[in-house]
C-alpha cells in the first residue's frame, strides 16, 4: 500500500471507524513492512492520531535491513524460522539482540509445521539467549479451506513442545500456543489463548471496506461440548478442516480442576 493509503486508513480508524470508536493500537505487517522507507513517518502519524501502541511484524525478508537505526515501534515481532525450507536463526538472533540492547520489547514467533518440529530447540535457544519477552508457537492455518500438508498431528506437536517449553519458562520467557485448542494441549492447555479480533486492512480492503479478522479472514469452530469447558472463554476452538482428520482428535470439555 502506498504511503497516502496507509495514512488515510490511520485517519479513518482513529476517528469514525466502523466499530464506532477509534482504535488504540496498530500492527504493521506484510512483505517488506520493516524495510519501508516511510515506516518512521507512518509510526509518527499514528501516534499523532492517538495510537498508543505500535507493533511491527517483520518478515524473514526484512532481516538483512534490520539492526541498524532504532525502530520507531513499541514491540517487534520476529519469526524464528526452522525446518526444511531453511533457517533464519543467525540473522534473527542478531536483530533480537540489537533490539534488546536498545530496550525494545521483542516477541518471537515460530510456526509449528511438521518440518520444523525436529529443530524447535534451535529456535528456543535463540529466544532464551536474546531475552525475548514472549515466544508464540503457531500451528498452521488451513489455506483457502484446505488442510495444510505441513499441519502435523497434535500428538507430534506436543512431543516436540515438551522438549523446549520447560526451558523457556525457566528462562523467564512467556510462552503462548496459537492455532490449537486447549483440549488437545494436555499439560500446556493453560498456554492456549483466545486470539483478539482486529480490523484487517490491505490494498483491496480499506477504511469502511476493511475486514474483521474473525470471521471474514479466518473462522474457528467450536462444538457443543465447548460450552461446558472451563477454558472456553480463553480458547479459540479449532478449524473444522483439521477436525475432520481421523487421527487429529476432537474437541472436548476440560474440567476446572484439570485446567490448573
Amino acid at each position: 500500500m502506498p504511503t497516502e493509503d496507509v495514512r488515510a486508513n490511520l485517519e479513518w480508524f482513529t476517528t469514525a471507524s466502523t466499530r464506532g470508536r477509534p482504535v488504540e493500537s496498530v500492527v504493521f505487517s506484510g512483505v517488506g513492512a520493516a524495510s519501508r522507507p516511510d515506516l518512521a513517518e507512518l509510526c509518527a502519524f499514528a501516534r499523532e492520531r492517538g495510537i498508543g501502541r505500535v507493533t511491527l511484524h517483520a518478515g524473514v525478508e526484512d532481516l538483512p535491513a534490520l539492526g541498524g537505526a532504532p525502530l520507531p515501534v513499541d514491540t517487534l515481532v520476529l519469526p524464528l524460522q526452522v525446518g526444511e525450507s531453511g533457517s533464519n536463526l543467525a540473522a534473527a538472533a542478531r536483530v533480537l539482540a540489537a533490539a534488546r540492547d536498545i530496550g525494545l520489547a521483542t516477541v518471537a514467533n515460530t510456526q509449528i509445521v511438521a518440518s520444523a518440529l525436529p529443530s524447535l530447540e534451535g529456535a528456543a535457544r535463540v529466544a532464551r539467549a536474546t531475552g525475548v519477552r514472549s515466544m508464540t508457537f503457531t500451528y498452521p492455518f488451513p489455506i483457502d479451506g484446505a488442510a495444510s500438508g505441513e499441519a502435523p498431528p497434535p500428538a507430534r506437536v506436543l512431543a516436540s513442545l515438551r522438549l523446549v517449553i520447560p526451558g523457556l519458562v525457566a528462562a523467564g520467557v512467556a510462552v503462548a500456543i496459537r492455532g490449537l485448542p486447549a483440549c488437545l494441549l494436555d499439560e500446556f492447555a493453560p498456554l492456549a489463548g483466545k486470539t483478539g479480533n482486529r480490523w484487517y486492512v490491505d490494498a483491496d480492503h480499506q477504511r469502511d471496506k476493511a475486514l474483521l479478522f474473525f470471521p471474514d479472514v479466518a473462522a474457528f469452530h467450536k462444538s457443543d461440548e465447548c460450552r461446558f469447558c472451563s477454558l472456553n472463554e480463553r480458547c479459540d476452538g479449532w478449524f473444522a478442516t483439521y477436525l475432520r482428520r481421523p487421527a487429529y482428535g476432537r474437541l472436548r470439555a476440560i474440567e476446572a480442576t484439570s485446567a490448573r
